[in-house]
């Protein structure tokens, strides 16, 4: 039996952004490490966006975000952004 598998492209848009390279690299790994992809963390943040019409993430400019590196905390951030079961 074949299966196919189609993308309504009518349904999808494709965004772009410049991304520094390094940072491109360093997120991809973390992605991996989670067992998604970048592409999927920004549907999800976009998702997360439009549902609480914030970021679903506290900004600060000075620096206090380095804790986001923490797996654990990374993981909890993670699940919050993303609304499906299975975590």
């Amino acid at each position: 039996m074949l299966t196919q598998l189609w993308h309504n492209c009518g349904m999808t848009d494709i965004f772009r952004v410049r991304i520094e390279r390094r940072l491109v690299k360093q997120a991809t790994k973390v992605a991996e490490e989670i067992g998604t992809t970048p592409g999927e963390i920004v549907r999800m943040l976009f998702a997360q966006l439009v549902k609480r019409r914030a970021i679903p993430f506290e900004l600060k400019a000075d620096g206090q975000g380095d804790d986001l590196v923490d797996v654990q905390r990374r993981n909890r951030v993670l699940r919050d952004l993303d609304d499906s079961e299975g975590w």
